[in-house]
């Protein structure tokens, strides 16, 4: 028998619940304490959590902690619904425009909160995992983690394409009242809405 390919990642289920955070900057030795304190992991730039068992879920708390400690991207999964956050320096003016597009959804949703001198600007998705896996290789969390990054940059130059993505995503908008469309779409955005539309 040869074995023609490998599956590294966590298998989806009804019983299942991952957490995985992304820092794309080598985390400080005052990061690194608090994240060991908090967690008692040694603290890396990419620290996941999997939790088995009905009703198993991350402490809480710690997202919201852990994404001002360094980590700059939060990737999760559970029963099909993908969460991405985004942990961006506090900025009034950027928090000011994307209130507009704040939604949710049973197919999207888009949340930002302000936590200390950070906010956390959640992107909410339903995605079949295996369909998903096919679009991001061999690590579903690390190709959203991969987008999410450039999307990340956009949102801090203003570019509001992601957050008008799931906007659309989220059905049912007041087209009067809603905010403005964001065209044309970046090359990042376009792939989050094949993503949100296809998967």
């Amino acid at each position: 028998m040869r074995i023609l390919s490998i599956r590294r990642s966590y298998d989806a289920d009804h019983s299942s619940s991952s957490y995985e955070f992304f820092a794309f900057d080598r985390l400080t030795d005052e990061q690194r304490s608090a994240v060991r304190k908090l967690t008692g992991e040694s603290a890396r730039r990419h620290l996941r959590f999997h939790y088995m068992g009905d009703w198993s879920d991350i402490p809480s708390g710690w997202p919201d902690k852990l994404l001002t400690m360094g980590y700059d991207v939060l990737v999760s999964e559970s029963y099909d619904w993908w969460d991405v956050c985004l942990s961006l320096p506090h900025d009034p003016a950027l928090k000011e425009h994307l209130d507009p597009y704040l939604c949710q959804s049973d197919t999207g949703s888009l949340y930002a909160d302000v936590v200390g001198d950070r906010m956390l600007v959640n992107f909410g998705m339903h995605l079949d995992y295996d369909a998903a896996f096919g679009a991001f290789g061999q690590d579903v969390f690390e190709g959203l983690a991969d987008l999410f990054e450039q999307l990340r940059d956009e949102l801090l130059s203003g570019n509001l394409g992601a957050a008008w993505v799931l906007y659309q995503a989220c059905g049912d908008r007041d087209e009067e009242e809603g905010p403005q469309p964001v065209e044309p779409l970046s090359s990042n955005a376009r792939s989050l809405q094949r993503i949100v539309d296809n998967y």
